[in-house]
């Protein structure tokens, strides 16, 4: 028995290789700081690339690769939180990474130089002021990128990323002083 390939599913399959697989490290870390959790993260890039994989045909113009790749992590991620709201049991793994060593070196790493206080009280952040701020400071994206991928307004971005900032420098100093005392 003969098995003949494709030509249209070899051509998307060499394009995704080229086009999106070069961003998996990036998806991995937004998922990462998303949910602050690494078991979790992985899931969420390997589903995100997988997703991707099956519908790349559908993504028109290749240069936005990175953010039609974010929408669909973004939409994976809300739908689990919006399961995991759903559910009245205590989730071991989740208190047993809140109360885990986070001095682990292994750890920072996969924090891509957040200190530790920053990444507690980003992990405290609304998501819909996380996710924006995630998207400008680790994928450089701009308010207009940011304002199309979430699908809001390019004001509320801009507002959004501002509230963020402004609870993070907040909380961080409020830590600060009370470790100073």
């Amino acid at each position: 028995m003969s098995t003949t390939i494709n030509p249209t599913a070899k051509k998307y399959s060499s394009a995704f290789e080229t086009v999106a697989l070069p961003h998996m490290n990036y998806i991995y870390k937004v998922a990462f700081h998303l949910c602050g959790d690494r078991a979790l993260a992985e899931d969420l890039a390997q589903e995100t690339m997988f997703i991707a994989m099956q519908k790349f045909e559908q993504l028109q113009d290749h240069a936005k690769c990175k953010s039609w790749l974010f929408v669909i992590l973004r939409n994976l991620y809300w739908g689990k939180m919006e399961k995991e709201r759903h559910r009245s049991a205590t989730n071991f793994d989740d208190v047993a990474y809140g109360i885990a060593d986070e001095g682990l070196e292994a750890e920072r790493e996969w924090r891509e130089g957040f200190s530790d206080d920053v990444q507690r009280q980003l992990d405290r952040l609304d998501e819909k002021y996380k996710t924006p701020l995630i998207m400008s400071i680790l994928g450089n994206y701009s308010y207009k990128e940011i304002a199309d991928s979430l699908e809001i307004p390019i004001g509320t971005v801009m507002s959004r990323i501002a509230r963020g900032k402004t609870f993070l420098r907040r909380e961080i100093s409020k830590s600060m002083k009370s470790q100073a005392a």
